[in-house]
């Protein structure tokens, strides 16, 4: 992997966590913590941030050659990534990269990739502009199904599970509700679910969600 090389080329310290289905990072904000860089070699994750009240507030889906940078200054406020399925993510500590003479593609792929992680949190700060919880969920589920899908005969299957309560997570919702919202998604025939683990879009030639 190219972070991986680059790195131990010009022997900066890092480590790689192994993340599987459901397992979750927390990222607080302590003094002088270290590893406030984080890259995703591989992989899907859902970020979000958690208030002192325990409020989730969705900001992105990350997945391969994303970079998270913790840059919070509030110490009551923390964020939670939680892994949609198997995930490696690299860590390293930002002034440790700083002081070291990185060479300039190496910042290059950084800014890159900086720049389509940012293109994430535009993308869940859309959904989240929505008023109507049920265009929030549909918007969520196509651009899933546009980053993520895999064609087959027509359809587009979402290659890992996305449960509800995810679904919850990333709309600002109740997974109640969400549940109440895809049965009657579902009855459309268009968004469906296979054996309750993958969703796809059915006939996306004469897709119609109204």
């Amino acid at each position: 992997m190219k972070w991986i090389k680059f790195l131990t080329n010009k022997k900066i310290p890092y480590y790689i966590y192994k993340l599987k289905k459901e397992d979750c990072i927390i990222l607080n904000n302590v003094k002088n913590k270290n590893n406030n860089i984080l890259i995703i070699l591989s992989g899907t994750i859902i970020i979000t941030k958690v208030f002192p009240n325990r409020e989730l507030l969705p900001v992105a889906i990350l997945n391969k050659n994303n970079i998270l940078i913790k840059n919070n200054k509030e110490l009551k406020i923390y964020h939670k990534l939680v892994a949609l399925e198997k995930t490696y993510v690299l860590t390293l500590d930002f002034f440790i990269l700083k002081q070291n003479k990185t060479n300039t593609l190496l910042r290059i792929n950084m800014l890159n990739a900086y720049k389509k992680t940012i293109e994430q949190y535009e993308v869940i700060n859309n959904i989240m502009s929505q008023k109507n919880i049920k265009n929030r969920i549909l918007q969520l589920i196509l651009n899933i199904c546009l980053r993520f899908g895999q064609v087959k005969n027509q359809q587009i299957f979402i290659p890992f599970q996305l449960s509800n309560k995810n679904i919850a997570i990333l709309t600002g919702t109740s997974k109640n509700t969400v549940s109440k919202i895809m049965k009657k998604i579902y009855n459309k025939n268009i968004i469906k679910n296979l054996n309750k683990k993958v969703i796809f879009l059915d006939n996306i030639l004469n897709l119609d969600l109204k």
